[in-house]
């Protein structure tokens, strides 16, 4: 019997093809499987792409156990890493899809995420790293997706606004609490809250008739709190605005170094953390300007442009250093 493949297979399967780590190859291949429909004429072929997904597992296992590898890790990319946490259905992946140049496996039953897969957001001259897990509540998945959560710089907390989104945002932080990750809140400093990571809750499903009266609840209960996103996934509304509202929450800061008498390197800022002095880029650029620097002059936060400034001066985003050295 034919297997009478749609076009989107052969799609993923040139992704398969093209993946180059372990962790993508496994990502490719869980979406290849979703894209085979289910009839007798594809049950050798689903049964055999299976087998080749276990081997995958089995193999990332005992690199695991050798200290080669982990499909369960997610190395560090862009400006800063941001873990998506939610529920089942709440349309994480058709966020990440939206945002990032990843692919994940987007379906419309529950648990279609079983592997971390990261993706680069573009904001203005820099890159987020976007990281999809499997939804909150599986314990074959839950003991590493905690791990991810806990080392990503930013959570995004996705909530479906046609699904009594202020009691499921209860139930999230609550299970949060209990891995004991805890949150940053509006206003509150790191040093106010040691450990503590920023959140941004992502409001899915806005293009659902029944959103909005989701969407007051939910802001009536958590916007002093965290900041709260009205998006859709489906019709792309408030994507741009989430964008922001990851940066804004980052707490990362981008600066521009110059020679004198020359203009500054604007596509490649540095990153820095919100609090940052001079000293501290003399430092990222080379540790021989710690030595040698003489003073520094800056160009945005200062009261005028060229401003000569000292060492310990705090720097905000966008601001040009120029570099004067002994």
């Amino acid at each position: 019997m034919p297997a009478n493949l749609p076009p989107e297979y052969f799609e993923a399967e040139k992704r398969f093809k093209e993946a180059a780590t372990a962790q993508e190859k496994a990502v490719a291949l869980e979406e290849l499987i979703s894209t085979v429909p289910k009839h007798k004429g594809t049950d050798k072929l689903r049964a055999d792409l299976r087998r080749r997904l276990a081997q995958l597992r089995e193999e990332a296992a005992r690199r695991k156990k050798s200290g080669k590898g982990d499909l369960y890790t997610i190395e560090k990319q862009g400006a800063a890493q941001i873990a998506l946490a939610g529920f089942a259905n709440t349309g994480k992946s058709s966020i990440i899809k939206s945002l990032t140049n990843a692919h994940p496996v987007v379906a419309d039953y529950p648990v279609s995420t079983v592997m971390p897969l990261a993706g680069m957001m573009p904001f203005e001259d820099i890159q987020f790293q976007l990281v999809d897990l499997p939804p909150i509540g599986n314990e074959t998945t839950d003991g590493w997706v905690s791990g991810i959560l806990r080392v990503a710089d930013l959570l995004l907390l996705v909530v479906d606004l046609s699904n009594a989104p202020d009691v499921r945002t209860d139930l999230l932080l609550e299970q949060l609490g209990t891995w004991k990750i805890k949150l940053l809140r509006q206003g509150e400093s790191s040093a106010e809250c040691n450990g503590c990571k920023p959140a941004v809750i992502a409001a899915n499903k806005l293009d659902i008739p029944s959103a909005r009266d989701g969407l007051q609840r939910l802001r009536s209960r958590y916007e002093t709190r965290y900041p709260v996103v009205p998006v859709s996934s489906a019709t792309k509304d408030g994507l741009e605005e989430l964008r922001r509202a990851l940066f804004e929450h980052s707490r990362i800061i981008r600066v521009y170094a110059k020679e004198p008498g020359k203009e500054p390197e604007r596509a490649a800022p540095f990153v820095l953390a919100a609090g940052s002095t001079v000293l501290d880029l003399a430092e990222m650029i080379h540790k021989d300007f710690l030595v040698n620097l003489k003073y520094a002059c800056v160009w945005g936060s200062a009261k005028f442009g060229g401003q000569r400034v000292q060492k310990d001066y705090m720097l905000h985003d966008r601001d040009v250093v120029e570099y004067h050295l002994r």
